[in-house]
Parts: structure tokens; C-alpha cells; sequence
């Protein structure tokens, strides 16, 4: 009889606590209880720095970065410091949250730390981070057109793979996109940073803004929204009004350069950004430049102007010989060349919203209605570009050599796989008729100007 009442009294409270929960607003799960969005970015020389971002919620308004020198042993604690970071509340759709960040500063080249985030009870994970060389030698990073949509459900395959497959990535660069809504965090951030999970923690990201982080809710302005700021640490070294937007950072012998084409600018200001832009060009004495931003060159979804959008970009990029650029945008991949040798322009999608494609008349190689992400292998003499599907299946692949007297040579790889140009789902929804009547002779055209 006891024990009868006894499981009468607990399914009654189950249920009241059930009930409870149910009229809440927002579901506390565990993850949000713990510190979570931890990433690593830098805002300094990766040889000597690494800044740690996180979240917390409401109330947990106090929170601390505790780092050491990694060691095999987990008995460290002699060796742990303490860190204060840079707080802020912001209130969102879904809530307040407060965002910390810390910049550590004079660290060791070439050494491993162990680091975690958080106050008293609730501290997140240990994480691992190893700062760069400084020194010319061999290594690769990973390179991710738009995520942008169904980021939970399909973008965060992308990502995944490509880690899994590249463990030994010095880290991730996005083109922009990265989310559907930059103001917003259900759906966006809050999908965004768990698709990455611990790889976030581990492997630093570099990100140039895109359109959609200038779109604060369902209206897009020429302003950056605020979580873009309060999510990562970039370099302050753009020009002004730009901090961490327009930027550049040196990791051993390469030079990655952002520019936030999206960002609402006066003529005087687009000068000053061109200026700027030269002169970190022509000011880099290492092997190599990357230069990324979001919007592709030209238009190349099938519904787009395909004119040049940024002609004194492309005119620097051509007069510096940039060897590559890596953008977003047209949710569809391009490679090719334009009026130059160099740079050679790489258009990519890691995420499941796609395009149909235009075959401009520059285009090299050309792929629709995949999920892609890119191995960038880097050396002193030569770049090893390699894009695959998330099976791991390599659809496109070059190197650019650098030769004795410092001319550049493309090559592109042999027996690639054939081009999938498949329309787009609901192709026929989406575009126009003449657009889509058009399609089948223009891909012909396309690939018999490929034979030629």
C-alpha cells in the first residue's frame, strides 16, 4: 500500500513539473545552463595570441577564461590562470545573454594551451588551441562558401565533414553567410555554433561579413549587426568605421585579407578602402595572399546581373597577382579566371539553399545542387586547392606554383568528375520562363566552349 501511494505522489509531481516546464517561454537545456558558443578567432598575431569568445545566459553575468600549458597529465591546476574578460548584455529575440571575450596575449609560439570558460559550478569543457610557428612550412585550412539555411538540419553535415577529414585544419575561413537572419539567434547563431560544436573550441575561424549578417530581422541594412561583433574577435586593423569587419591577419607565410562588401560606405570611404586594400598588398613581404569577401565578383546565379560589381577591387587583385579569392553569395560553385592570369576566383555553397547557375563566358569549372567544402594546402612554393562534397568525393582541384623568377603557374588537376550541372529544386517555381527554357542551350554552350 505504501508503495502504491509512494508512486502516486511522484507521478503527480512529475506531471505539476512537467506542466511547469511546458508554460515556459524558453526551454533552459543543458547546453545553455553551461557556457556555449565557444570559439576561437584571433585579434592579434596568431603566434602569440588566441581570442576565446563565448555566451552565457541571464543570469550568469560573471564569467572567467582559465588557461595553462597543455601537458598530458590532467593534474594542472598549479599552473592554471586566471583571466577577466570583456563583458556585455545584449537582448535578442530569444532572450538577454551575455557575451564575454578575452584576447591572450604573449603566448608561446608553436605551443599548445588547454583552456576553459565559465564561474563556480558551471565551466564549461576543457579545449585545446596551438599557437602558430611564425615560420614558413607546410599547412592547410579549410575554406566554407554560404551555410546560411537549414544550418541544424543540413549545413551542419558540411562543416563536420570537413573536420572529421581534416583534423590537422589551422583553421576555418567562411565567406560570409554564415546565417539566414545576423540579427536574430533562434535559427541562426543558436543553430550556427552547435552545427561547428567542439570544433569551434579547437580550431580558430576567420569570417568575412555577408549580406545576411547585415540582416538584422527581415529587413537588411548596410549595418553589420551587433551579434557579429559580439560573437567573434577580428583584428581592429581596417580602416575606420570597418574594426573586425575589413581586416587582415598573418598567419606564417600568408597574408588573409577581409573586406566586408556589404558595408554601407560614402565615396570617400570606398577610397580610403582601396587604399587601404593596396597597401596591404603591396606591404605583405610573405609567400602568399588570400583575399576573401562575401559577394562574388560577378553575378553568376541565373537570375543575377552578371556584371563586374567591384571593378577597382578586381583591378588591384589583378595588378598584385593575388592568386586566389574565396567568396560566396550565388549559393552554387564557379572557378575560373577573368581578364588575368591571376587571381583565380573560387564561388562556393556548404550549406543546402542553391541556385541555378549562369555559364558566364569566364568560368573554368561550374557545379549546382551540392554541398561543398575546400582544402587549402599551403607551402612555400606552391598552393594545392582541393573542393569536395560532403562524402569526402573531390569535384575540383588546381595548384598554383610559384616559379625561380616569382611567376605564378596554374594548373588544374586531371580527371576531375563530371560536371553536376543539375537545375536547382523547384527550378521551375523560382525563375523565370525564358530563364528556364533557356537553360539546357546555354549548358551546351557552356561545355563545348570547355572542349574548344
Amino acid at each position: 500500500m505504501k508503495r502504491i501511494i509512494y508512486l502516486f505522489i511522484s507521478l503527480s509531481m512529475l506531471t505539476f513539473y512537467c506542466q511547469g516546464q511546458k508554460g515556459k517561454e524558453y526551454n533552459n537545456s543543458l547546453l545553455e545552463q553551461l557556457p556555449h558558443h565557444i570559439k576561437l578567432s584571433w585579434e592579434t598575431s596568431p603566434e602569440n595570441s588566441q581570442a576565446v569568445s563565448w555566451r552565457t545566459r541571464a543570469d550568469e553575468s560573471k564569467s572567467y577564461l582559465e588557461y595553462a600549458e597543455a601537458t598530458a597529465s590532467p593534474f594542472f591546476e598549479d599552473q592554471i590562470e586566471l583571466i577577466e574578460p570583456i563583458s556585455e548584455s545584449y537582448e535578442s529575440e530569444d532572450g538577454l545573454w551575455n557575451y564575454h571575450s578575452v584576447n591572450l596575449q604573449n603566448l608561446k609560439p608553436n605551443t599548445q594551451y588547454s583552456y576553459r570558460v565559465g564561474n563556480k559550478d558551471t565551466w564549461s569543457e576543457w579545449s585545446e588551441f596551438k599557437t602558430a610557428t611564425g615560420k614558413n612550412e607546410p599547412f592547410k585550412f579549410l575554406y566554407f562558401g554560404d551555410v546560411q539555411r537549414y544550418i541544424h538540419s543540413l549545413g551542419s553535415r558540411a562543416l563536420r565533414q570537413a573536420v572529421l577529414a581534416n583534423p590537422d585544419a589551422k583553421f576555418m575561413l567562411f565567406a560570409g553567410d554564415l546565417i539566414h537572419r545576423g540579427g536574430l539567434n533562434q535559427e541562426n547563431w543558436n543553430e550556427f555554433f552547435p552545427a561547428g560544436g567542439w570544433a569551434f573550441q579547437n580550431i580558430p575561424t576567420i569570417a568575412t561579413p555577408g549580406n545576411h549578417e547585415h540582416k538584422w530581422a527581415d529587413k537588411e541594412t548596410r549595418e553589420v549587426t551587433p551579434l557579429w561583433n559580439l560573437n567573434f574577435c577580428f583584428p581592429k586593423n581596417g580602416p575606420k568605421g570597418q574594426e573586425e569587419q575589413t581586416y587582415f591577419i598573418d598567419y606564417n607565410n600568408i597574408r588573409v585579407i577581409s573586406l566586408d562588401t556589404s558595408a554601407k560606405m560614402t565615396t570617400e570611404q570606398k577610397q580610403e578602402t582601396y587604399v587601404w586594400l593596396e597597401n596591404a598588398l603591396k606591404e605583405f613581404k610573405g609567400d602568399w595572399v588570400f583575399v576573401t569577401f562575401h559577394h562574388a565578383m560577378a553575378g553568376l546565379a541565373r537570375n543575377r546581373n552578371p556584371d563586374i560589381r567591384f571593378p577597382e577591387i578586381k583591378a588591384l587583385l589583378e595588378k598584385y597577382k593575388v592568386p586566389m579569392v574565396l567568396t560566396g553569395h550565388e549559393h552554387l560553385y564557379t572557378r575560373g579566371r577573368m581578364d588575368a592570369d591571376f587571381p583565380v576566383y573560387a564561388v562556393s555553397v556548404a550549406g543546402p539553399y542553391q541556385n541555378a547557375i549562369q555559364f558566364s563566358d569566364w568560368i573554368e569549372r561550374a557545379g549546382t545542387t551540392m554541398q561543398l567544402y575546400q582544402e587549402i594546402h599551403v607551402s612555400e612554393n606552391q598552393l594545392k586547392y582541393v573542393a569536395k562534397t560532403v562524402l569526402g568525393e573531390i569535384y575540383d582541384a588546381f595548384t598554383i606554383t610559384k616559379k625561380s623568377n616569382g611567376e605564378l603557374q596554374f594548373e588544374e588537376a586531371p580527371d576531375l568528375p563530371i560536371e553536376s550541372l543539375i537545375p536547382t529544386k523547384d527550378f521551375e517555381k523560382r525563375y523565370d520562363k525564358e530563364l528556364i527554357k533557356s537553360y539546357e542551350s546555354d549548358k551546351a554552350k557552356y561545355l563545348q566552349r570547355k572542349k574548344q
